[in-house]
């Protein structure tokens, strides 16, 4: 699976000087084997779940103030992918706190847009035949702020469709900005050109996991969005900023990468981390992402005060190369949730074997509540 497709795609592949992946295992087997407690350890939820009403809304935003939004988080996240040099460098400038407070700002206000994972809703499976989805308690997905009769979600071999319910789509139904025709031919999000559908403040796409296809719904006025009242941070630990020895595998080490859906899918790690943390050594494997390097990590605070399943860092590229041996700066202040943190209908993957590491760093991001 082209690695594209794991980000989820939060706001784009490429999102501020980090990535946000997965997390939280909704497997008992996986948390079984995780050790993580099954109080924290929740089943997958998709269309049956009931929802909370979304509190009364101030206004309605439009298809084009939601993609006029949508840009400019877009650009705001690719001149953030640009400071990552800055913030996280292969250099020995100095780190300073306001750096990392700036950062952690921009990580929790891009969290909150309204296109963010705060706004996911519900994760629907589309086995091979039809689906009607709706506001009405007649449809097989029911969703709030959406016409009564939606639609129809069609997959058969991998091509998935919206039928026009019976009397018809709602005009509020837009496809890429243009009322829906029908039928309706959605690209999933591992295609050139994955598709927007909207009705109102409901955004819906279609995700190609493994070989399964899913809808993934987002409500600009969901109630983890409207409610958000930030995230929880360690304070910043300047010993917890390492110079790694940075060793490159020739060729590539393929590593085996499990969801938390119990899928799994092989990927390309280009070598590794070594570092030290009280005399001891130890190591992690990244893999590339776009213009870093991004390391799926857990280590024992996971089982006290970070999300169970473990957490991203994204940092700049070793100072020689990927090809050479050189340094790299593991700077954990900068280590974030992944999207799995936030909420159960996210599709995360699980750090490796070799990314286990038993010992605590305290340090970037605590468990979400």
């Amino acid at each position: 699976m082209p690695q594209s497709a794991w980000r989820s795609n939060f706001f784009s592949p490429s999102f501020y000087c980090i990535s946000p992946r997965f997390v939280r295992p909704t497997n008992r087997t996986l948390c079984d084997e995780w050790g993580i407690a099954q109080s924290r350890c929740p089943q997958p939820r998709f269309l049956e779940d009931a929802h909370p009403l979304a509190p009364p809304r101030r206004a309605r935003m439009s298809y084009a103030l939601v993609m006029t939004s949508r840009a400019a988080i877009r650009a705001s996240l690719a001149a953030f992918t640009l400071c990552l040099s800055s913030l996280i460098p292969a250099t020995t400038h100095a780190q300073t706190t306001a750096d990392l407070d700036h950062w952690r700002k921009a990580y929790a206000d891009n969290l909150a847009q309204p296109d963010g994972w705060l706004t996911l809703v519900a994760l629907q499976w589309l086995p091979e035949g039809n689906i009607t989805a709706g506001s009405a308690s007649d449809n097989k997905l029911q969703l709030q702020h959406v016409p009564v009769h939606l639609g129809i979600f069609q997959q058969h071999n991998g091509h998935v469709a919206l039928l026009p319910p019976t009397e018809g789509f709602s005009p509020s139904v837009l496809l890429d900005g243009k009322p829906a025709p029908s039928p309706a031919a959605l690209a999933a999000d591992d295609t050139p050109h994955p598709s927007d559908l909207f009705s109102g403040d409901v955004h819906i796409t279609v995700i190609h996991r493994g070989d399964r296809y899913y809808l993934r719904i987002k409500d600009a006025y969901a109630p983890t969005r409207v409610h958000f009242r930030g995230l929880n941070w360690y304070a910043p630990n300047p010993a917890l900023r390492i110079t790694a020895r940075w060793v490159p595998y020739t060729p590539a080490k393929t590593v085996h990468i499990l969801n938390v859906l119990g899928q799994s899918s092989d990927e390309q790690a280009p070598g590794y981390a070594e570092f030290q943390i009280a005399g001891k050594t130890y190591k992690l494997e990244p893999l590339v992402e776009d213009n870093s390097l991004f390391f799926d990590f857990r280590d024992l605070t996971s089982r006290t005060t970070t999300d169970g399943a473990g957490r991203f860092l994204n940092t700049a590229f070793p100072s020689n190369g990927l090809a050479k041996p050189g340094t790299v700066v593991l700077d954990f202040n900068y280590a974030h949730n992944p999207p799995c943190g936030y909420t159960p209908y996210a599709t995360c993957p699980l750090p490796t074997e070799a990314n286990r590491l038993p010992v605590a760093i305290p340090a970037g991001e605590k468990r979400y509540d």
